[in-house]
């Protein structure tokens, strides 16, 4: 074959691929607040949302506590309404403290990791999931939490 032809003489010119234009610094400070905002809003929903898991048990426990705890089947319910309890406490905590530190960018990593999480809060946090691992994956937005000193 010879140098100067072409190996593939009838396949399309190899076109660049699509750039991201880069964000300012007032755009970033921008998405960062509305998603510090939401954090903060989706957690204290899921703080709203475990007072009546909290209630209920209160009450169960009063319930069993008043039989000497004797019914096994009162007893699992309760350590499922715990654990109901525990997990949107946790997971309402964990956005709050999410939302405060996307507004210092700090903690990259953990901002990240609660953007996955509430992917599984359907149907809000799954929004707001994906809006914030789409914004924290850039690396416009990556250099300014690395700018402030704590990228991890």
């Amino acid at each position: 074959m010879r140098a100067d032809l072409d190996p593939a003489p009838y396949a399309p010119p190899r076109a660049p691929g699509p750039t991201a234009p880069a964000s300012s610094s007032a755009q970033i400070d921008g998405q960062l607040r509305t998603l510090s905002v939401l954090h903060h809003v989706l957690g204290a929903l899921s703080l709203a949302g475990s007072l009546p898991f909290v209630v209920l048990l209160v009450f169960g426990i009063a319930h069993e506590a008043a039989d000497d705890f004797a019914d096994p089947a009162g007893i699992g319910m309760m350590a499922v309404v715990g654990s109901l309890v525990v997990f949107t406490l946790g997971g309402g905590a964990l956005c709050i403290r999410a939302g405060i530190d996307l507004a210092r960018r700090r903690h990259h990593g953990l901002c990240v990791a609660v953007a996955a999480l509430a992917c599984l809060n359907i149907p809000l946090g799954t929004a707001l999931g994906i809006y914030a691992l789409s914004v924290l994956a850039r690396p416009d937005v990556r250099a300014a939490f690395a700018a402030t000193g704590s990228a991890r």
